[in-house]
């Protein structure tokens, strides 16, 4: 097949897909776009338990701990990740809605050197300051400082890896092709998972086996994410085309924010939750650690569906199609909140059985099953909150949608969990998430609402 022939069948492809998320009926192309990005969250969630889980085989309470502390800085880089990747891949998509190839082009090829160059600094930057930075993050003497500085020395190595791999499966997922962004994170989990036992109980590395496991993920999917931009008329990524001028890494830096700012305030709310947590023991950093990786299963497959709705959003409101973004909306949330009153009701009944299998510590076990059931009161209704800020993201509605992302895990977390544990004690812990979440649900109605009647009725 020559060049031509070879550009001309990937841009058949890319009218195609494009044409189908602007005219195709709409659920069967919300599932069919969901079904990828639901996937590839489960594989992101049973990424970031399959370490929590093997390690805690050990039956060592320092250890779990230590891998709940080290996810708080992934969660930092995740952050600068998924800023990169939803700045770029959210400008990307509204480029395919208006037919402007070249600018897509441009973009993605900037957005993957914006996250190299963020890698290769925070990496020199963090290995010297690996021992400051474990105590910063929760970790401040004995086994639990030794075993977080074992793995999180070999996690900073990773970072630029993990950075790539977050822009390539932001900008494929946006960009609708969602199957494509899955294969890098499936290939890339399936090993860590079968290297995770090897590394930790067969050779007897524990943490630092964990981490080196997570590091062969990262460095395998990334490379897939990136040879899978190269075919299905997927937007290819050439770094002579970068263009990293002042407008596009405005464009990057502001169409990613609300999604830097969620997963930043998370994690910085993450390390203030682990040292409030450690007033009352190692064991309360481990139970968060379970009752969060657990919890997150239902609000991961949530997500995954909302990832759907997005590239339909922004390729339609590139298109100016406004109707089709209303009922796009509407089949979503009605889907999602069916799926999380299912969800509560299984995580509250069975807690106590998925708990076991990460810890043989009773006191950290009963503590992570009450934090779990307390989270189950607010989860049926927090559909609108996710859906929410996915909507004005993808609108362009960058700063309110930075508000409302900012609301559960930052606005209203850090307050209650400064506020509510000296209060209430172990209860304050327990309840201060919830009622973060049920606050941040108040939120997002006022300013969701008001923003749907505002933007997609304005040319009716």
């Amino acid at each position: 097949m020559t060049d031509n022939m070879k550009i001309t069948d990937d841009g058949s492809k890319r009218e195609e897909k494009i044409k189908r998320l602007t005219v195709g009926p709409i659920y069967p192309l919300l599932v069919k776009m969901a079904i990828p990005s639901m996937t590839g969250m489960i594989v992101s969630t049973v990424y970031s338990m399959t370490d929590t889980y093997f390690v805690g085989k050990l039956n060592n309470i320092n250890l779990t701990a230590s891998v709940g502390i080290v996810f708080s800085f992934v969660s930092v880089i995740q952050a600068v990740g998924f800023w990169f990747g939803y700045g770029s891949g959210n400008h990307i998509s509204q480029s395919l809605g208006k037919k402007d190839m070249e600018a897509a082009e441009k973009m993605a090829a900037t957005g993957i050197l914006a996250a190299l160059v963020t890698g290769l600094l925070i990496m020199a930057l963090g290995l010297p300051l690996t021992d400051r930075l474990a105590v910063f993050l929760g970790a401040e003497s004995g086994e639990l400082h030794t075993a977080t500085v074992r793995y999180l020395r070999i996690t900073i190595l990773t970072v630029p890896f993990m950075l790539c791999s977050n822009v390539l499966y932001n900008q494929l997922r946006l960009a609708g092709s969602g199957s494509d962004s899955v294969k890098g994170l499936l290939v890339g989990m399936i090993l860590n998972m079968v290297l995770d036992p090897v590394f930790i109980l067969v050779l007897k590395m524990d943490v630092a086996g964990a981490a080196l496991a997570s590091m062969a993920g990262q460095i395998t999917g990334c490379l897939v994410l990136f040879l899978s931009t190269k075919r299905n008329g997927n937007v290819r990524i050439r770094l002579r085309a970068a263009s990293p001028d002042r407008e596009n890494i405005i464009k990057i830096l502001t169409g990613g924010a609300p999604n830097f700012c969620r997963q930043g305030i998370s994690s910085i709310s993450s390390v203030m939750l682990n040292n409030v947590a450690g007033s009352f023991g190692s064991y309360a950093i481990a139970s968060l650690t379970i009752a969060l990786r657990i919890s997150y299963i239902a609000y991961a497959l949530v997500i995954g569906f909302g990832q759907g709705f997005q590239p339909v959003c922004a390729i339609n409101y590139g298109a100016g199609e406004y109707e089709r973004i209303k009922r796009a909306f509407k089949y979503t949330l009605i889907t999602v909140s069916v799926f999380l009153i299912i969800s509560a009701a299984f995580l509250f009944g069975g807690s106590e059985m998925l708990v076991s299998h990460f810890t043989g510590d009773r006191e950290a076990a009963n503590l992570a099953v009450r934090m779990i059931r307390a989270q189950c009161l607010i989860m049926p209704f927090m559909g609108f909150y996710i859906l929410c800020g996915m909507f004005l993201q993808n609108i362009g509605r960058f700063g309110l949608a930075t508000v409302v992302t900012m609301a559960e895990n930052g606005t209203f977390l850090i307050p209650s969990m400064l506020i509510m544990p000296g209060l209430m004690g172990i209860e304050g812990l327990i309840y201060c998430r919830p009622a973060a979440s049920l606050a941040a649900l108040i939120l997002s109605l006022a300013i969701g609402l008001g923003a749907w009647h505002r933007y997609l009725d304005k040319d009716k």
